[in-house]
Protein backbone atom coordinates (compact mmCIF):
# COMPACT_ATOMS: atom_id res chain seq x y z
CA UNK A 1 0.00 0.00 0.00
CA UNK A 2 3.00 2.31 0.46
CA UNK A 3 4.15 1.45 -3.02
CA UNK A 4 0.79 2.20 -4.28
CA UNK A 5 0.59 5.45 -2.29
CA UNK A 6 3.35 6.52 -3.74
CA UNK A 7 2.88 5.55 -7.53
CA UNK A 8 -0.16 7.37 -7.47
CA UNK A 9 1.41 10.75 -6.62
CA UNK A 10 4.00 9.88 -9.06
CA UNK A 11 1.68 9.21 -11.93
CA UNK A 12 0.15 12.34 -10.97
CA UNK A 13 3.74 14.18 -11.29
CA UNK A 14 4.57 12.73 -14.39
CA UNK A 15 1.36 13.16 -16.18
CA UNK A 16 1.61 16.82 -14.81
CA UNK A 17 5.00 17.15 -16.43
CA UNK A 18 5.22 14.93 -19.26
CA UNK A 19 8.14 13.14 -18.15
CA UNK A 20 10.14 10.60 -20.20
CA UNK A 21 8.41 7.64 -18.04
CA UNK A 22 4.94 9.17 -17.64
CA UNK A 23 3.65 5.53 -19.31
CA UNK A 24 5.83 3.27 -17.76
CA UNK A 25 4.63 4.58 -14.02
CA UNK A 26 0.62 4.71 -15.16
CA UNK A 27 1.33 1.03 -16.51
CA UNK A 28 3.10 -0.32 -13.55
CA UNK A 29 0.32 1.57 -10.80
CA UNK A 30 -2.44 0.43 -12.77
CA UNK A 31 -1.60 -3.22 -12.82
CA UNK A 32 -0.58 -3.07 -8.93
CA UNK A 33 -3.27 -1.43 -7.94
CA UNK A 34 -6.14 -3.77 -9.98
CA UNK A 35 -4.04 -6.32 -8.41
CA UNK A 36 -4.34 -5.39 -5.26
CA UNK A 37 -7.68 -4.56 -5.27
CA UNK A 38 -7.93 -7.98 -6.96
CA UNK A 39 -6.69 -9.58 -3.98
CA UNK A 40 -9.22 -7.63 -1.24
CA UNK A 41 -12.22 -9.80 -2.84
CA UNK A 42 -10.62 -13.15 -1.11
CA UNK A 43 -8.46 -11.43 1.95
CA UNK A 44 -11.35 -9.51 3.20
CA UNK A 45 -12.45 -11.10 6.84
CA UNK A 46 -15.64 -11.45 8.66
CA UNK A 47 -14.97 -9.56 11.99
CA UNK A 48 -16.66 -11.40 15.35
CA UNK A 49 -18.44 -8.20 15.64
CA UNK A 50 -20.47 -9.24 11.86
CA UNK A 51 -18.58 -6.54 9.66
CA UNK A 52 -15.59 -7.30 7.22
CA UNK A 53 -12.41 -5.72 7.00
CA UNK A 54 -9.17 -6.10 5.64
CA UNK A 55 -6.25 -7.83 7.59
CA UNK A 56 -2.29 -7.05 6.75
CA UNK A 57 -1.82 -10.80 7.15
CA UNK A 58 -2.65 -12.59 4.27
CA UNK A 59 -4.96 -15.69 4.45
CA UNK A 60 -2.18 -18.03 3.85
CA UNK A 61 -0.17 -17.13 6.70
CA UNK A 62 0.21 -19.69 9.40
CA UNK A 63 0.47 -17.42 12.17
CA UNK A 64 -4.11 -17.66 11.74
CA UNK A 65 -3.97 -21.14 12.74
CA UNK A 66 -1.93 -21.29 16.04
CA UNK A 67 -3.68 -23.03 18.27
CA UNK A 68 -3.50 -20.52 21.07
CA UNK A 69 -6.15 -17.94 20.06
CA UNK A 70 -3.55 -15.09 22.13
CA UNK A 71 -0.62 -15.89 19.93
CA UNK A 72 -3.03 -15.49 16.56
CA UNK A 73 -2.23 -12.01 14.89
CA UNK A 74 -4.62 -9.25 15.82
CA UNK A 75 -7.19 -8.40 13.53
CA UNK A 76 -5.85 -4.92 14.32
CA UNK A 77 -2.33 -5.80 13.86
CA UNK A 78 -0.61 -3.14 12.20
CA UNK A 79 -3.71 -1.74 10.34
CA UNK A 80 -1.70 1.58 10.97
CA UNK A 81 -0.35 1.08 6.89
CA UNK A 82 -4.50 1.27 6.35
CA UNK A 83 -4.56 4.40 7.71
CA UNK A 84 -1.52 5.84 5.75
CA UNK A 85 -3.36 4.55 2.65
CA UNK A 86 -6.52 6.48 3.26
CA UNK A 87 -4.84 9.57 4.49
CA UNK A 88 -2.74 10.86 3.33
CA UNK A 89 -2.30 8.26 0.81
CA UNK A 90 -5.52 8.99 -1.15
CA UNK A 91 -5.98 5.78 -2.19
CA UNK A 92 -9.48 5.01 -1.49
CA UNK A 93 -12.70 7.12 -1.49
CA UNK A 94 -14.63 8.05 1.96
CA UNK A 95 -17.32 5.36 1.01
CA UNK A 96 -15.47 2.39 -0.06
CA UNK A 97 -15.79 -0.48 1.86
CA UNK A 98 -11.87 -1.01 3.00
CA UNK A 99 -12.85 2.40 4.59
CA UNK A 100 -15.34 1.30 6.14
CA UNK A 101 -14.06 -1.25 7.57
CA UNK A 102 -11.36 0.09 8.69
CA UNK A 103 -13.09 2.70 11.05
CA UNK A 104 -15.36 -0.29 12.14
CA UNK A 105 -12.58 -2.28 13.33
CA UNK A 106 -10.59 0.74 14.74
CA UNK A 107 -14.00 1.56 16.73
CA UNK A 108 -14.22 -2.29 17.91
CA UNK A 109 -10.61 -2.18 19.56
CA UNK A 110 -10.57 1.37 21.36
CA UNK A 111 -9.40 2.04 25.08
CA UNK A 112 -8.49 3.97 27.16
CA UNK A 113 -9.68 6.21 23.67
CA UNK A 114 -6.73 4.91 21.57
CA UNK A 115 -7.10 1.79 19.05
CA UNK A 116 -5.22 -1.45 21.18
CA UNK A 117 -3.01 -4.39 20.08
CA UNK A 118 -2.10 -2.61 16.54
CA UNK A 119 1.42 -3.69 16.95
CA UNK A 120 4.12 -6.07 18.35
CA UNK A 121 2.71 -6.27 22.02
CA UNK A 122 -0.32 -8.08 22.23
CA UNK A 123 -2.15 -8.23 25.23
CA UNK A 124 -3.54 -5.06 27.02
CA UNK A 125 -0.68 -2.58 25.02
CA UNK A 126 -1.08 0.28 22.43
CA UNK A 127 1.12 1.91 20.24
CA UNK A 128 0.34 5.66 20.34
CA UNK A 129 1.34 7.05 17.66
CA UNK A 130 -1.07 5.00 15.94
CA UNK A 131 -3.36 6.93 17.24
CA UNK A 132 -2.38 10.14 16.09
CA UNK A 133 -2.32 8.72 12.70
CA UNK A 134 -6.10 7.59 13.04
CA UNK A 135 -7.45 10.76 14.36
CA UNK A 136 -5.86 12.37 11.06
CA UNK A 137 -7.98 9.83 9.23
CA UNK A 138 -10.84 11.07 11.12
CA UNK A 139 -10.20 14.97 10.41
CA UNK A 140 -9.95 13.58 6.51
CA UNK A 141 -13.52 11.68 7.12
CA UNK A 142 -15.10 15.49 9.06
CA UNK A 143 -15.22 12.81 11.58
CA UNK A 144 -13.99 16.07 14.02
CA UNK A 145 -15.08 15.00 17.52
CA UNK A 146 -13.99 11.74 17.42
CA UNK A 147 -10.75 13.24 16.30
CA UNK A 148 -10.50 15.31 18.90
CA UNK A 149 -11.05 12.53 20.98
CA UNK A 150 -8.59 9.72 19.28
CA UNK A 151 -6.11 13.04 19.32
CA UNK A 152 -6.74 13.29 23.07
CA UNK A 153 -6.11 9.75 23.74
CA UNK A 154 -2.93 9.85 22.08
CA UNK A 155 -1.98 12.64 23.73
CA UNK A 156 -2.78 11.53 27.25
CA UNK A 157 -0.24 8.39 26.86
CA UNK A 158 2.93 10.73 26.43
CA UNK A 159 5.87 10.23 28.84
CA UNK A 160 5.74 13.16 31.99
CA UNK A 161 8.35 14.69 29.84
CA UNK A 162 5.89 15.20 27.30
CA UNK A 163 7.21 12.24 24.36
CA UNK A 164 6.15 9.18 23.06
CA UNK A 165 7.55 5.20 23.78
CA UNK A 166 6.56 3.15 20.79
CA UNK A 167 4.43 0.41 22.53
CA UNK A 168 3.33 0.70 26.26
CA UNK A 169 0.74 -1.34 28.36
CA UNK A 170 -2.47 0.26 28.88
CA UNK A 171 -2.44 2.46 31.79
CA UNK A 172 -4.41 0.34 34.04
CA UNK A 173 -2.30 -2.89 33.62
CA UNK A 174 -0.47 -4.71 36.43
CA UNK A 175 1.90 -6.13 34.27
CA UNK A 176 3.73 -2.76 32.20
CA UNK A 177 5.46 -4.02 29.70
CA UNK A 178 7.17 -1.48 27.26
CA UNK A 179 8.87 -1.53 23.18
CA UNK A 180 10.85 0.84 21.30
CA UNK A 181 12.99 4.08 21.32
CA UNK A 182 12.08 6.63 23.39
CA UNK A 183 11.53 9.51 22.48
CA UNK A 184 10.14 8.63 19.55
CA UNK A 185 10.24 11.44 17.01
CA UNK A 186 8.14 9.80 14.57
CA UNK A 187 5.21 10.01 17.44
CA UNK A 188 6.38 14.03 17.80
CA UNK A 189 5.73 14.65 14.50
CA UNK A 190 2.55 13.00 14.14
CA UNK A 191 1.66 15.74 17.02
CA UNK A 192 2.67 18.50 15.14
CA UNK A 193 1.09 17.24 11.71
CA UNK A 194 -1.72 16.66 13.11
CA UNK A 195 -2.14 20.34 15.07
CA UNK A 196 -1.69 21.76 11.29
CA UNK A 197 -3.91 19.50 9.77
CA UNK A 198 -6.95 21.01 12.39
CA UNK A 199 -6.45 23.83 10.37
CA UNK A 200 -5.62 22.82 6.65
CA UNK A 201 -5.84 19.34 5.50
CA UNK A 202 -5.27 18.96 1.40
CA UNK A 203 -7.70 16.25 -0.11
CA UNK A 204 -7.34 15.30 -3.60
CA UNK A 205 -7.85 18.29 -5.49
CA UNK A 206 -9.60 20.45 -2.72
CA UNK A 207 -7.88 22.27 0.54
CA UNK A 208 -10.05 21.87 3.31
CA UNK A 209 -9.95 24.58 6.04
CA UNK A 210 -10.81 24.20 9.80
CA UNK A 211 -11.48 20.14 9.76
CA UNK A 212 -10.55 19.65 13.27
CA UNK A 213 -11.68 23.19 14.66
CA UNK A 214 -14.61 23.07 17.40
CA UNK A 215 -16.21 25.02 19.85
CA UNK A 216 -13.82 24.65 22.45
CA UNK A 217 -11.17 26.10 20.55
CA UNK A 218 -13.13 28.56 19.40
CA UNK A 219 -14.58 29.49 22.81
CA UNK A 220 -11.17 30.22 24.30
CA UNK A 221 -11.30 33.73 22.80
CA UNK A 222 -7.58 33.61 20.95
CA UNK A 223 -6.23 33.53 17.60
CA UNK A 224 -5.26 30.19 16.08
CA UNK A 225 -3.23 30.75 12.70
CA UNK A 226 -0.63 29.32 10.57
CA UNK A 227 1.96 31.33 8.84
CA UNK A 228 3.63 30.43 5.18
CA UNK A 229 2.67 26.43 5.50
CA UNK A 230 3.68 24.93 2.63
CA UNK A 231 1.15 23.19 0.74
CA UNK A 232 0.82 20.81 -2.95
CA UNK A 233 -0.77 23.96 -3.91
CA UNK A 234 1.50 26.79 -2.55
CA UNK A 235 2.03 28.57 0.92
CA UNK A 236 -0.91 29.25 2.96
CA UNK A 237 -1.65 31.42 5.74
CA UNK A 238 -4.63 31.50 7.37
CA UNK A 239 -6.08 32.65 10.70
CA UNK A 240 -9.31 32.56 13.10
CA UNK A 241 -9.21 35.63 15.21
CA UNK A 242 -11.29 36.73 17.98
CA UNK A 243 -13.39 40.02 17.50
CA UNK A 244 -15.66 39.77 20.52
CA UNK A 245 -17.06 36.67 22.18
CA UNK A 246 -19.50 36.09 19.62
CA UNK A 247 -17.60 37.41 16.41
CA UNK A 248 -14.34 35.76 14.70
CA UNK A 249 -12.83 36.89 11.78
CA UNK A 250 -10.58 34.19 9.15
CA UNK A 251 -7.83 35.82 7.08
CA UNK A 252 -6.67 33.82 4.59
CA UNK A 253 -3.66 33.81 1.46
CA UNK A 254 -2.35 31.72 -0.90
CA UNK A 255 1.41 32.57 -2.32
CA UNK A 256 4.45 31.31 -3.96
CA UNK A 257 2.76 28.95 -6.64
CA UNK A 258 3.23 28.24 -10.22
CA UNK A 259 0.44 27.25 -12.03
CA UNK A 260 2.36 25.51 -14.91
CA UNK A 261 4.05 23.21 -12.57
CA UNK A 262 2.00 22.42 -9.30
CA UNK A 263 -1.42 20.35 -9.03
CA UNK A 264 -4.35 21.83 -9.71
CA UNK A 265 -6.40 23.17 -7.31
CA UNK A 266 -10.62 23.18 -7.58
CA UNK A 267 -12.31 24.46 -4.18
CA UNK A 268 -10.94 25.57 -0.78
CA UNK A 269 -14.03 24.06 1.88
CA UNK A 270 -15.13 25.12 5.06
CA UNK A 271 -17.44 24.23 7.27
CA UNK A 272 -20.78 25.83 7.19
CA UNK A 273 -21.06 25.57 11.10
CA UNK A 274 -18.05 24.87 13.45
CA UNK A 275 -19.16 23.57 16.62
CA UNK A 276 -22.83 24.16 15.92
CA UNK A 277 -22.58 27.18 17.19
CA UNK A 278 -20.26 29.96 15.44
CA UNK A 279 -21.73 29.83 11.43
CA UNK A 280 -19.77 31.01 8.51
CA UNK A 281 -21.49 35.02 8.07
CA UNK A 282 -20.08 36.44 5.05
CA UNK A 283 -16.91 36.56 3.30
CA UNK A 284 -15.15 39.91 1.55
CA UNK A 285 -12.68 39.20 -1.56
CA UNK A 286 -14.41 36.09 -2.71
CA UNK A 287 -17.60 34.69 -3.71
CA UNK A 288 -18.41 31.93 -0.90
CA UNK A 289 -21.56 29.60 -1.90
CA UNK A 290 -23.04 27.34 1.28
CA UNK A 291 -23.66 23.57 -0.31
CA UNK A 292 -25.18 21.88 3.02
CA UNK A 293 -23.11 22.31 5.81
CA UNK A 294 -19.70 23.20 3.47
CA UNK A 295 -18.80 26.06 2.66
CA UNK A 296 -17.25 26.28 -0.75
CA UNK A 297 -14.55 29.52 -2.20
CA UNK A 298 -12.86 29.58 -5.55
CA UNK A 299 -9.47 28.85 -5.58
CA UNK A 300 -8.56 31.16 -7.62
CA UNK A 301 -9.36 34.13 -4.97
CA UNK A 302 -5.99 33.91 -3.49
CA UNK A 303 -5.90 36.31 -0.55
CA UNK A 304 -10.02 36.94 1.13
CA UNK A 305 -11.54 37.48 5.04
CA UNK A 306 -14.80 36.12 6.06
CA UNK A 307 -16.41 36.42 9.48
CA UNK A 308 -18.55 33.82 11.65
CA UNK A 309 -20.94 34.33 13.90
CA UNK A 310 -21.90 32.60 17.44
CA UNK A 311 -25.98 31.72 16.27
CA UNK A 312 -27.40 30.86 20.11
Amino acid sequence: MWTLAALKVLRDVSKRLRLQKANEIRDFFGELWFAFMDSTKKEMKKHPKGFDYLPMLMQTDPKWQESDERKQPRPQAAQIYLSHAIFPGLLFKREERIVNGHLKLMEAVTKEDIPIETGWLTNDAVWPYNAAILAQVYLWLGKTDLARKTFYGFLNHASPLFAWREEQSLQDAADFQFIGDMPHNWASTECIRYLRHMMILEDEKDLLLFNGIGLREMEAQKTISLTYSPTKWGRITVSIEPVDSKTWITKFKREDFDDKTYAPIEFIIMPAKIGGKIAFSGATGTKAVRNADQIIIRAEDTQWECKWKKIF
